[in-house]
């Protein structure tokens, strides 16, 4: 069976940047790759030049202080997961209230 990356969720890449201190775009890009995607398709998906995207790769990284995208991205999947599980917990609780 293929892996299928997931699809970006709006609600959860705003949810991220919040909790990782990227701007909006930073935190899709950021997501998309942690969910499967390679660099070429996050640029084809987002329509973003090959260039920006290593810029904005460079300043990910140096935000969040790691020297490679490897641990970037690996970062970044510990991050999504406890803000998917707090989201959807939130959600749980709304949906009883």
């Amino acid at each position: 069976m293929k892996h299928e990356p997931k699809v970006i969720s709006i609600q959860r890449a705003s949810a991220f940047r919040l909790d990782a201190i990227l701007t909006g775009e930073e935190a899709i890009v950021l997501r998309a790759l942690a969910g499967g995607l390679t660099d070429r398709q996050v640029c084809s998906q987002l329509r973003m030049h090959p260039d920006v995207y290593l810029r904005m790769m460079r300043a990910m990284r140096e935000k969040i202080g790691k020297s490679d995208n490897v641990s970037l991205i690996a970062w970044a999947k510990e991050r999504i997961q406890g803000v998917d599980q707090r989201i959807d917990a939130a959600k749980e609780r709304t949906r009883f209230a």
